[in-house]
């Protein structure tokens, strides 16, 4: 039997490090409900996970707070004029502290009164005063790394031992800074319906990651995106815990959103940082950066959240939106979808990585960079 023919079963994968001579991941990677537990502790609560936008934390006290599953974290602007991240859990009763975003003086629990300062500390316990061995200053909340990465965009790692993300993906940062117009003047933007984008998707987060890391499907599945942008420019790129897809208008008059001919931004740019956020553009005028991130609400689910960042005092203009949220999501989920039917069919165990060396619209390497990484960060 032929090494491409060979069955592979939940011990194996046949992810190689060839591109050319490469599977994908087998089916079972994204149905095992043993695998998505270690994949819960060795990849999303030991990486970097957005948190939001930097920035509304700019006066001591303001705050904003995240969820990594079960976990709820605070990030909040110290007295310090640093950026400090905590656990979101009262150390009297574990008690939850803080929701949503917004300015405190000092976090107080609702339940029992304890209250801390803007850096973790313990300021009062009520009813404490006289117990035994008990020292407010010994008493904090418990800590958890953040980072502000490409000046905009607040991360944080439960790992305390996980290198900073510059050291891992300061390359991006420098792309970001580069290739999206105005980057360093970006601002949180509203837009007409932008949490409509995708939203829950009926399929394991890696399906979703790996829809996203390639355009093989695009001219099938996305013929206004493909009659947008010149695909016979469109290239797609791996650089480790990143990759990037970059693309250029072909037509101002075409079938995804009519633009003017005097649009300045005509770039598309598209690039995915491990484990699951996305920066986007499209082209039009302002230049406008959608933030996606996905994370896995289940094995078989997954969960979107947006944000929209551009010109100070603007907004995304609405054919965009519309194209966006009424043809190219609808068209991604379903596709997502379907995948995640069949991995659960006995008519499938894995298949073919495509790849053209030149990054070319139908090149697959973002896919297979991706697989590479899941493959050694959980030792399959």
């Amino acid at each position: 039997m032929s090494t491409i023919l060979r069955p592979v079963d939940q011990r194996s994968t046949r992810v190689v490090a060839d591109p050319s001579d490469s599977f994908c991941l087998p089916a079972w990677a994204y149905t095992d409900e043993n695998l998505f537990a270690r994949e819960r502790q060795e990849i999303f609560y030991k990486s970097w996970i957005y948190a939001g936008s930097v920035h509304g934390l700019v006066k001591p006290g303001d705050y904003l707070t995240a969820q990594l599953f079960n976990e709820s974290v605070i990030i909040m602007r110290g007295r310090d004029g640093e950026l400090h991240g905590f656990y979101n859990v009262c150390q009297h009763r574990a008690h939850q502290l803080l929701s949503g975003r917004g300015h405190v003086s000092a976090i107080v629990c609702p339940y029992h009164s304890w209250s801390y300062d803007t850096e973790g500390g313990l300021r009062a316990a009520p009813g404490c005063e006289h117990l035994k061995n008990f020292a407010k200053s010994e008493v904090r909340l418990k800590s958890i790394r953040v980072e502000v990465f490409a000046r905009h965009f607040v991360f944080f790692n439960l790992d305390p031992d996980a290198a900073t993300l510059r050291s891992q993906a300061g390359d991006l940062e420098e792309r970001l800074q580069t290739n999206i117009p105005g980057f360093a003047e970006l601002q949180p933007v509203s837009a007409a319906n932008d949490a409509a984008f995708m939203g829950n998707i009926a399929a394991n987060w890696k399906v979703v990651i790996d829809n996203f890391l390639e355009c093989n499907h695009c001219a099938t599945a996305h013929p206004a995106f493909c009659d947008l942008l010149d695909m016979g420019e469109y290239r797609t790129s791996a650089h480790g815990m990143w990759s990037s897809q970059e693309g250029t208008l072909k037509s101002t008059d075409n079938d995804a959103y009519a633009l003017p001919d005097t649009v300045a931004n005509k770039n598309a740019r598209f690039y995915w940082l491990w484990p699951g956020i996305t920066f986007n553009l499209l082209p039009g005028d302002p230049a406008v950066l959608l933030v996606l991130q996905w994370l896995p609400n289940g094995i078989g689910g997954t969960s979107t959240s947006s944000q929209y960042f551009g010109p100070a005092g603007t907004e995304c203009d609405a054919p965009r939106m519309q194209y966006l949220n009424s043809v190219l999501g609808p068209e991604d989920t379903a596709l997502c979808e379907s995948v995640q039917r069949g991995l659960s069919s006995r008519g499938y165990t894995d298949g073919r990585i495509v790849y053209e060396a030149n990054g070319a619209q139908q090149t697959e390497i973002g896919v297979h960079a991706f697989h590479r990484r899941v493959v050694k960060t959980l030792g399959l």
